[in-house]
């Protein structure tokens, strides 16, 4: 009964110790590979993002060089705050 006492302290104290080694030697890097892993995830959905606003810069462009007037009377009238000749414009001021 002792014999079996001490082989689970030693056991236990061989298995304690290297829990020890363990986190002194990999802890960092195990938490580097977390860290690293949850910036991919934050990298990848903004690197979806920014395609998506690409796409979208690339149509506006588009539109731009086939010269669609009726795009570029919606950029000049909501971007620019241009109006037609013809057209008188009329500003409210919002409280």
């Amino acid at each position: 009964m002792k014999d079996l006492l001490i082989k689970n302290r030693k056991l236990l104290l061989w298995l304690l110790l290297a829990v020890i080694l363990f986190c002194i030697f990999l802890g960092n890097n195990f938490l580097n590979l977390i860290d690293n892993k949850r910036e991919q995830g934050r990298l990848t959905k903004h690197s979806v993002q920014l395609d998506k606003e690409y796409e979208e810069l690339q149509t506006q462009l588009q539109l731009l060089k086939d010269q669609d007037p009726v795009y570029i009377e919606k950029v000049a009238r909501v971007e620019y705050n241009m109006s037609a000749p013809d057209e008188i414009e009329y500003r409210f001021e919002t409280k």
